[in-house]
């Protein structure tokens, strides 16, 4: 047996419906451990784009509240990808607008897209070009604009 994107689906799935919290398989020399979030999130394939307007500006007033920085994080499990005709698509101190797409994530072999979920200025990239990475891990932080 190989531990492969499909096979890590099939599991992440299986522990989304069963009704168990965790599940830890070892593959060779992996160790993959899947844990279910008990606070509901949205599905992984949610995008800014599907929510409404009204949803976002609630949100956005919420983060407001609490600090002036947004957690950019992956709806994904697969392979961070940054740059795009070999150029980073944003770079930390670049302005971001609110919908402005900061990165893919490839899963499955599908290109996903994370957008900015405000309007305001890169502050910190926590991810590579290339990098693995895991569903709700950090990737970048955005510093708020003002009125946002």
């Amino acid at each position: 047996m190989e531990l492969n994107m499909e096979l890590l689906q099939e599991l992440v799935n299986l522990v989304k419906n069963a009704q168990i919290s965790e599940l830890t398989v070892r593959v060779g020399d992996w160790r993959v451990t899947i844990r279910k979030n008990p606070f509901p999130q949205p599905t992984p394939t949610a995008s800014y784009a599907h929510r409404s307007e009204e949803q976002r500006s609630v949100t956005s007033e919420q983060r407001q509240e609490t600090s002036p920085y947004v957690a950019v994080t992956s709806n994904w499990v697969g392979i961070v990808r940054r740059l795009k005709n070999g150029k980073p698509l944003v770079q930390v101190g670049d302005n971001v607008k609110r919908g402005q797409t900061l990165c893919w994530v490839d899963s499955l072999g599908v290109q996903n897209e994370v957008r900015s979920p405000v309007a305001g200025r890169v502050v910190e990239i926590f991810v590579e070009d290339g990098q693995p990475v895991e569903f709700g891990q950090q990737l970048m932080l955005v510093e708020v604009a003002g009125g946002e």
